[in-house]
C-alpha cells in the first residue's frame, strides 16, 4: 500500500461560506403578496363585508374635515341640543288627546324611519346607497325632524313649533353640511355621483337605482339606536302623565 496523498485543502472563501452558513445550496423562500383587485371607479358592486381591509377605518370627524368651531360644536351635540329644547318645553305643555295621540303615531313613523336607516348604514366604512338612502340623502335627519314635531303635537301648544323648528333647523343644518363635507372628502366622485342623483330631504318619487347596503337588527344596536326609542317612550309618558293630571 502507498503512501497516502494529502487531501486537497478548501479555499479561505469556500471553507468560511461552509461555516456560516450549511444551508448555502438551500433556495431561499420569499413570500409574495398577490394584491387583491379593486372594483372600477363608479362600480356597482358593494364592498365585502368580511373584507375589513378594503373598508375605511372609523375616525372621528374632526380628523377627516374641520369644520368652524361652532359648526363643529353644533354637529357633536346635535342630539344633546335638540333634546335639551324638548325638554324646555315639557313644563309649560298642555297635552290633548287628538294631539296626543297624533303625535305617538307620528313618533312610531319617524322611529320606523330611523331604525331602517340604523339598521342600513354603516358610517364611515362604506358609502350607503340603499334601503331608505335610495331616496333620501339623510334619512336619520328627516326621522329626527319627525320626531321633533310629533313631541311638538304631543305637547298640545302650537307654539311649540316656533320654537322646535328654527332649533332644528340651525343645529341639524350644521351638522348636514358637516356630514356631507365628510361624504364627499371620503368618496370623491362617487358621493358626488349620488348627490345628484337622490335628494337631501324631500323622497324622489318614482323607480330608484339599486344601492349599497341591506339591512342587519345587529346594526341598530350597534348604531344605538334603541336610545331614540327609550326616549320616545319617555316624552310620551310624560305627556300622557300631564293630560290625566290636567283632566
Amino acid at each position: 500500500m502507498g503512501p497516502e496523498l494529502p487531501k486537497p485543502r478548501a479555499s479561505p472563501a469556500e471553507s468560511g461560506a461552509a461555516r456560516e452558513s450549511p444551508q448555502v445550496n438551500r433556495p431561499e423562500r420569499t413570500a409574495t403578496v398577490v394584491a387583491e383587485p379593486e372594483p372600477p371607479a363608479g362600480s356597482d358592486v358593494a364592498p365585502d363585508p368580511a373584507a375589513p381591509s378594503k373598508r375605511l377605518p372609523r375616525s372621528r370627524f374632526d380628523e377627516i374635515v374641520t369644520p368652524h368651531p361652532i359648526v363643529a360644536f353644533f354637529f357633536r351635540r346635535r342630539t344633546f341640543i335638540v333634546l335639551l329644547g324638548l325638554v324646555a318645553m315639557v313644563p309649560w305643555a298642555r297635552p290633548k288627546p287628538e294631539m296626543l295621540a297624533a303625535g305617538f303615531v307620528l313618533a312610531l313613523l319617524a322611529e320606523g324611519l330611523r331604525v331602517w336607516a340604523a339598521g342600513t348604514i354603516h358610517k364611515t366604512e362604506q358609502l350607503t346607497t340603499g334601503g331608505p338612502y335610495a331616496f333620501v340623502r339623510h334619512p336619520l335627519y328627516v326621522g329626527s325632524f319627525l320626531h321633533a314635531v310629533a313631541y311638538g303635537l304631543m305637547s298640545g301648544r302650537w307654539e311649540s313649533f316656533a320654537f322646535v323648528v328654527p332649533l332644528f333647523g340651525v343645529v341639524y343644518g350644521a351638522a348636514v353640511s358637516t356630514e356631507e363635507a365628510m361624504l364627499h372628502k371620503l368618496y370623491g366622485v362617487e358621493y358626488e355621483e349620488y348627490s345628484r342623483r337622490v335628494p337631501r330631504f324631500l323622497p324622489q318619487m318614482g323607480r330608484t337605482s339599486p344601492g349599497h347596503g341591506t339591512f342587519s337588527w345587529r346594526q341598530v344596536w350597534l348604531n344605538r339606536e334603541w336610545v331614540n326609542f327609550v326616549w320616545m317612550g319617555v316624552f310620551f309618558a310624560i305627556y300622557f302623565a300631564l293630560l290625566f293630571r290636567g283632566s
